[in-house]
């Protein structure tokens, strides 16, 4: 299986959930400003919140989506309360005509790291990295 992972974060917290699963699965953890330029299985999306709804940079990632290149999407998000960042990636899949997984990750972070001024957040604790590993390795049939 070929995977990639792309994210949006403004805070350091969902960069440090994607290099989670890019080192569970054997890729580097790209920013969504990187493209999919080649066929892979198993692309892992995810985004925090701002308003509730994903970032610019996540909604144009989205947007350039090839449907020939992705197989399958996974969502995860890492906003306290909303959903809304993994509604719109399932929705921007579903759109380019890519099936997406049954599963997806909230992993709520709450304000952890926040900072108005800076990016502070991706200092994940370690009950936050098993609980991404074992949700990796749902995905991934370990």
């Amino acid at each position: 299986m070929k995977y990639a992972v792309r994210y949006a974060s403004r805070g350091g917290n969902t960069k440090a959930v994607a290099e989670v699963i890019a080192d569970k699965v054997g890729v580097k953890a790209l920013h969504a400003y990187e493209p999919i330029t080649e066929e892979v299985d198993v692309l892992f999306v995810g985004g925090g919140v701002l308003f509730n709804s994903p970032t610019k940079e996540l909604k144009e990632f989205l947007a350039s989506l090839d449907g020939t290149k992705v197989k399958e999407i996974v969502a995860f998000s890492t906003a306290e309360f909303s959903g809304a960042t993994i509604k719109k990636i399932e929705a921007a899949a579903k759109e380019k005509g890519i099936k997406v997984n049954s599963e997806s990750l909230l992993l709520k972070l709450s304000y952890q790291g926040f900072s108005l001024f800076a990016p502070a957040g991706g200092d994940l604790k370690e009950n936050q990295v098993k609980e991404v590993k074992s949700f990796v390795d749902k995905i991934v049939g370990e």
